[in-house]
Order: structure tokens, then sequence, then C-alpha cells
């Protein structure tokens, strides 16, 4: 590993903070070569309860690349705090979405390039959203830009209905009781052996920083599990995608059941400049079993964008 785990899921230290209207503090940290002069930004817009676990292979090829990269962490995950005073809207993909204008505005970044994995491909398109104007490239890497029970397995007719109401029957794990069950089971179950037999995962996705994702879900309160995954569920952009006429990466593996390569196909059919990376032999965990590749592409299709060379 590049970086020595810091906490749960943290291998990069968050050295600033910004409040937001309903008293989230978003920790954060804006990254770069010192020694190079500073080229356009990239901000990365993490998946489900992710903190920093898979960037871990991206963000030092950004950096060596001469990129300013923006990391965050969403409300509530690893350093970042949830609201002082919740409401309806407290954890919304469009929520997450405003936490990430805030933080781009303190960080003093005007044009920026999104990077979205799994779930903050939803992010990534809602932030897109809000600043056209000020986007200048977008990729999706094995990312859904609405709720991914829709695509997954291919079987969204079933899964959609019965993720809704899963949701209703785990709605009492939002107390006490609910959040040492939720921390058993994390501590108890195979979530990684679990995932390759669901083929979410494959041999090749590295055990050990998948642990360190595992590590960092002990830490949630099953209030927080079951709010994050309604949010995640729940979210439909509408017919936005039209709207977003920058150049656009779509990176799908091949046999990733959560966003599979349908999902992606209609990302990019509905995208005004976009193109796919089907990346061989990969599954959600792409980023991480094909860093290599994963990250040339998006290297590639930053310098088009941006018209920056690689330091």
């Amino acid at each position: 590993m590049p970086h020595p785990q810091i906490s749960p899921g943290v291998y990069w230290a968050k050295d600033r903070t910004v409040t937001t209207a309903d008293g989230a503090r978003i920790a954060f940290r804006v990254l770069r070569d010192d020694d190079l002069p500073p080229g356009p930004t990239v901000a990365l817009l993490s998946g489900f309860l992710c903190p920093d676990t898979w960037w871990h292979h991206l963000t030092p090829q950004l950096v060596a690349a001469g990129y300013r990269v923006v990391m965050l962490h969403y409300r509530g995950i690893a350093t970042s705090t949830a609201p002082e005073w919740p409401d309806d809207r407290s954890m919304t993909v469009e929520r997450y979405a405003e936490d990430v204008l805030d933080v781009l505005h303190a960080a003093g970044v005007h044009e920026v390039n999104l990077i979205g994995h799994s779930m903050g491909g939803q992010v990534m398109v809602e932030v897109a959203r809000r600043i056209p104007d000020r986007v200048t490239s977008m990729t999706s890497i094995t990312g859904a830009y609405r709720s991914p029970t829709r695509g997954m397995y291919g079987q969204g007719w079933l899964i959609e209905p019965a993720m809704t109401q899963l949701i209703r029957l785990l709605r009492p794990l939002r107390g006490q009781m609910g959040t040492a069950v939720w921390r058993t089971v994390w501590r108890t179950v195979p979530f990684l052996p679990l995932g390759r037999a669901a083929t979410a995962f494959s041999a090749r996705t590295p055990d050990d920083i998948v642990a360190s994702y595992e590590a960092h879900a002990v830490t949630l309160t099953g209030e927080y599990f079951i709010a994050a995954l309604e949010a995640m569920h729940r979210h439909d952009p509408g017919d936005v995608l039209g709207d977003l006429d920058v150049p656009t990466l779509v990176i799908s593996g091949d046999t990733d059941p959560f966003t599979p390569r349908a999902v992606a196909e209609e990302m990019v059919e509905g995208l005004p400049q976009a193109e796919l990376l089907v990346v061989p032999d990969t599954s959600h965990g792409a980023i991480l079993e094909e860093p290599e590749v994963v990250g040339d592409a998006v290297l590639t299709h930053l310098a088009k964008a941006t018209g920056h060379l690689p330091a």
C-alpha cells in the first residue's frame, strides 16, 4: 500500500473542514505535488459508505500526473460528521452533492473534473446538474447515474421493489439495538467472500484494501446505514443526462452485476459527449483489480478534456 492506514478506511489525512447549512462538518483535503505547478482540479466522489479505500491506486496516479486532487468524506463518513440539525433532506444524494459544492467553494475551486465511483456516479450527476458551466469533464467508474437497483443483475424489475420492502423491514436498525446488530454483522459476516460469491467482486479484488472498507463500516451506526441505503435507492435525476454536455468517460467492469454494462451503455447513450470503456475480466471492483488500465484511461481522458500534459 502506498500509504499507511491512518484510521479505518482513511489513507490521506483530511486537514480542512467546511460546515454546511445543517451543521454537518465535511472533512476534505487538496492533494498535489508541490514540486510542480498546479494542474487542473479533480474531485473524487466516493461510493456507498466509502472513505478513501477505492481511491487507493488512482489518487497517487493523479497526483503524480500533476493534478490537484480534492478528496472528501461524505457527511457521517469517517472524518466528517453528521448534521447537527437534521431534516428530511439530511441524507439524500442531492445533499451529498451540495456538500461537494461547499467543499469546492472552500477550496477555491472554480473549474473541476468530476470522477465518481459506484454511488459516486449519482453524486457526480447531481453536482454537474448544479454547476454545468464549471465542470470540465466527468468520469464514471463502475457507477450508476440513478438508483443502481434499477439495473442490478439485469433484474431491476424485481430488485427495485424488493429493495424498497427490505428498507422498510430494516428501519428498526435505526435504534441502539440496531446499531449493535449492524456492527455484529459486519464483524462476523465474511463480506469479501460473500461479495465474490455474488459476483460483485472477483478473486482479483485485493483482500487488504477491502478489509479497510469493512473496518470503516463497523464504525457506522445502523441508523446511518439505513439512511444512506435509502438515499442511494430512491435517487432519480430524471432526464438530466442530456443537459450534461461535457466530455465523459464511462468505465464498466465486464462482469459487474451491480452496475452492469447495460447501465453503462444507457448512460453513454444519454450523455451528449460520452465514450465507454469496458475493462475485461473485472467486476464492481475494477478500479482495484486493473488499476493501471483504469488509471491510464482516466489520465488519457483528462488530458483530452483539459489539455493538461502529465508531469
